[in-house]
């Protein structure tokens, strides 16, 4: 839109003589803004940016090219009809009257001023052009006006008529959710009448009182009747109703089939004029499922808080056991006393019968170093038999059937026997009248035609715990693995057990089956692809400790004061070295100070700076310093840890281990393998 100024300017063209800035000058004096153009392209550029009026000295057409200006009169709006003034001069010829009538009839508004012209009449004629000017641009605004309120009245009723429409989209979408609720909720409506003679009639058929007629009437009416323990829930409910006018229960109910649920019924309390209750109205809805699976919530919640706590206990006990472990072996180095040494060697059996305890207390704290390694199941399943023994029972017979030259595989064997363990407890709560469990292993070829169709083109070592007890449903056998899924009573199981297990063999590579018939029993199958590495040897432990004198420096850091002095003499004993630190600020202090250390033993677990941080600043130091970490508690599997091709030797450790783990980082050897008890922080993934 113009500016006001820019509206009402009197554009002035006359390029002879001095007629133009006089024409300007004396237009000025009268209060005009004038504009005096050179000819008629500069006229026609300021046209388009707008004016009231132009003065036009009839010789500026002479020699120009008008036809743009005669194009744009010609592409006025409908509104504009520009005021030209032109001066001519007196002449009488036709010529010079049929070029003027050609002007006007080009140029449409225009006022003819012969000159000289006075310059009272020019003034009044540009005044009056001005006037006309004016009413065009009222006349434009009146006409924008209107069509912008033309506009606007079209947006109103489409911006109406889309409201009208989303209105009545949510109205039919939120009428088919509630459709699509109820029917995915299974719910139900009930409408339960409150009058006095429809009472009265419920207990003349043996109603004791008003509020059990009301009760049995509630319950002919859902369909089910509410437990006997929840009938006060109930009459509290229906209490609750006739005070604030709205009903909530939430209660076990028993239906047709005496299948006892879990429902939540909501309704509203309708009265008549005088107050009088009319009727009780709501829905129904089960919601047995979700009390499961909050109690499964509560119950996983609670083995959290217990896995800590074990966890927590472990870890001292590690520590405890590592010093005691390890004195035994130094005392048994310093005596040839027989009768000590069978005092020693059963000491030291006990000392490890603890820390296969703490290791089991750590992989349920879930804080055990896990890491898959190649195995044989005949020896792991043997070495069960007492734990299997005390966890089932005397009431259930065990029996094995390992297969002979069975295949390896390569799993973490902790977190087998805790599988196996699982499955023998799931067996044990199907035979509470006794029964017999049977583990038995079997190599299943590619070729072997006992083999179960859909597992993969390999080989594979099968572990199966077969019970004789209750057995399962086809139905129920198809959801076993399920998380939170379990046919045990409410608070006797979180139905996580078999999930776990379908979880550790899709992690080994494996598979699971499982075969059950109702009264016969369940077998439960786990397929575990074979290994063709060799098992990892074993530590001789019977072995003496041995160094080969290569002088060599280590700096033990370990909060636990007994850990560390059991250390420093371990490797004291072993002719290294030795330098200790309760802490990484003391070590770092050390370590300024001698600058000769070859191994740095560091325990992973330790307060003011951890494992991990000291050896950080160790390597920023020295890059290629050795680092040996040792642990009792610290979850290790972290998959972004800058240590984890660095060796860690778990607590409680042998002198035997602990000297092959130190010789192992002092000197690796390529294609040695270390003891069963020193591995990398975290093993490489296979593929």
């Amino acid at each position: 839109m113009l500016s006001h100024r820019q509206g009402e300017r009197i554009l002035v063209l006359a390029p002879t003589g001095r007629d133009g800035s006089a024409a300007c000058t004396l237009l000025e004096q009268a209060g005009l803004c004038c504009r005096l153009c050179s000819d008629l392209n500069e006229l026609q550029r300021e046209l388009g940016r707008g004016a009231g009026a132009a003065v036009i000295a009839e010789e500026g057409f002479l020699g120009a090219e008008a036809a743009p200006l005669f194009n744009w009169v010609s592409n006025q709006p409908p509104w504009s009809d520009f005021p030209f003034i032109i001066l001519t001069a007196r002449r009488d010829g036709p010529r010079h009257q049929r070029y003027t009538l050609s002007l006007i009839d080009k140029l449409r508004n225009v006022t003819l001023q012969e000159r000289p012209i006075q310059t009272v009449t020019l003034v009044s004629a540009v005044q009056a052009a001005l006037r006309t000017r004016r009413r065009q641009y009222e006349a434009a605004n009146y006409l924008r006006e209107r069509e912008q309120a033309g506009i606007r009245l079209e947006e109103l009723v489409r911006e109406r008529t889309r409201q009208l429409q989303e209105a009545n989209d949510q109205l039919t979408a939120a009428q088919e959710s509630l459709t699509m609720a109820l029917e995915a909720a299974q719910m139900r409506t009930w409408n339960l009448d409150l009058r006095e003679d429809v009472v009265a009639a419920s207990m003349q058929r043996g109603a004791s009182s008003r509020m059990a007629a009301v009760l049995a009437e509630w319950s002919r009416n859902v369909g089910e009747r509410v437990f006997l323990e929840d009938r006060g829930t109930f009459e509290e409910a229906f209490s609750r109703a006739l005070g604030t006018g709205k009903f909530h229960l939430e209660c076990r109910v028993v239906g047709p089939q005496d299948e006892p649920r879990w429902v939540v019924a909501e309704g509203r309390l309708y009265q008549d004029q005088h107050g009088h209750p009319l009727r009780l109205a709501g829905t129904l809805r089960d919601v047995t499922e979700r009390r499961q699976v909050e109690e499964s919530l509560r119950q996983t919640q609670k083995l959290e808080v217990i896995g800590q706590l074990t966890g927590g206990v472990a870890h001292d006990f590690n520590n405890l056991l590592t010093a005691v472990v390890g004195n035994i072996e130094l005392a048994a180095l310093r005596t040839r006393d027989q009768s000590v040494l069978a005092i020693l060697k059963s000491a030291g059996s006990a000392a490890e019968r603890g820390a296969k305890l703490t290791g089991q207390l750590l992989a349920f704290a879930r804080k055990q170093h896990l890491a898959p390694r190649v195995v044989s199941l005949n020896e792991l399943l043997s070495s069960m038999g007492d734990l299997l023994l005390q966890t089932i029972g005397v009431t259930i017979r065990i029996e094995t059937v390992l297969e002979k030259d069975l295949w390896a595989v390569m799993i973490d064997p902790t977190q087998l026997e805790l599988v196996i363990l699982n499955l023998a407890i799931n067996s044990r709560d199907a035979m509470p009248n006794g029964g017999r469990l049977t583990v038995a292993t079997k190599n299943i070829g590619v070729s072997d035609r006992h083999r179960p169709t859909g597992l993969a083109e390999r080989d594979y070592v099968a572990i199966s715990v077969r019970d004789t007890g209750s057995g399962m449903t086809h139905e129920v056998a198809a959801k076993a693995f399920e998380p939170f899924f379990t046919t045990k009573s409410v608070g006797q199981g979180t139905g996580l057990g078999l999930s776990q297990v379908l979880g550790f063999a899709q992690q080994s590579g494996g598979e699971v089956r499982i075969d059950s018939y109702v009264g016969q029993g369940t077998t439960i199958t786990i397929f575990l692809p074979r290994s063709r590495e060799s098992l990892t040897r074993a530590v001789d432990e019977a072995r003496p400790v041995r160094h080969d004198g290569k002088a060599a420096t280590i700096l033990v850091v370990d909060d636990d004061a007994d850990v560390r002095e059991l250390t420093v003499s371990a490797l004291e004993a072993m002719n290294y070295r030795v330098l200790a630190a309760e802490n990484g600020r003391v070590a770092l202090d050390v370590l300024r100070q001698a600058d000769t250390v070859d191994l740095a033993v560091i325990d992973l677990v330790m307060p003011i700076m951890n494992g991990r941080q000291l050896a950080t600043r160790i390597r920023a130091a020295n890059p290629g310093r050795a680092i040996l970490f040792t642990t009792g508690y610290d979850d290790l599997s972290g998959t972004d840890d800058p240590f984890a091709q660095e060796m860690v030797i778990k607590k409680p450790f042998k002198l035997v281990e602990l000297a092959a783990a130190v010789e192992r980082a002092l000197a690796p050897r390529d294609g040695e393998h270390p003891a069963s008890n020193v591995t990398p922080i975290r093993q490489p993934k296979r593929t």
